[in-house]
């Protein structure tokens, strides 16, 4: 099935919302060594962005929340369109954490630069 490539739409981003926090929860286990989960915050996602150059997908003046939105919308749409695996965007995920993901006032930032990695991986699998 083909999707329709809107990355404003309220749907992709919900649903791309529920797929990074799940991706997030499964890195963070295999980095830690143990299960636990986590929400991946609007501010990591706008630094992702920013990170993975995909900034010309954002409308101007859209706020970190609306960043994190249409990065949530990339994400789904591209693993809708099957550009890539969750195991796929766990290893990514989990190659580029640092110790810095658990801590508790550089964990943002370290996370958007992981999530950047992430991004720019699946920016090269849908030529964005």
């Amino acid at each position: 099935m083909t999707y329709r490539r809107d990355f404003k739409d309220k749907g992709l981003s919900t649903l791309g919302d529920s797929l990074i926090n799940f991706i997030y929860s499964l890195a963070l286990s295999e980095f830690t060594g143990r299960p636990t989960g986590g929400r991946v915050p609007n501010s990591s996602l706008a630094i992702a962005i920013e990170r993975a150059k995909l900034r010309h997908l954002v409308p101007p003046r859209t706020d970190k929340h609306g960043r994190g939105d249409i990065a949530e919308a990339i994400i789904a749409y591209a693993w809708l369109e099957g550009a890539f695996t969750i195991e796929e965007a766990v290893e990514v995920l989990r190659a580029n954490f640092t110790e810095d993901v658990l801590h508790p006032y550089r964990s943002k930032e370290a996370l958007g630069m992981a999530l950047g990695e992430l991004l720019r991986f699946i920016g090269e699998r849908l030529s964005l």
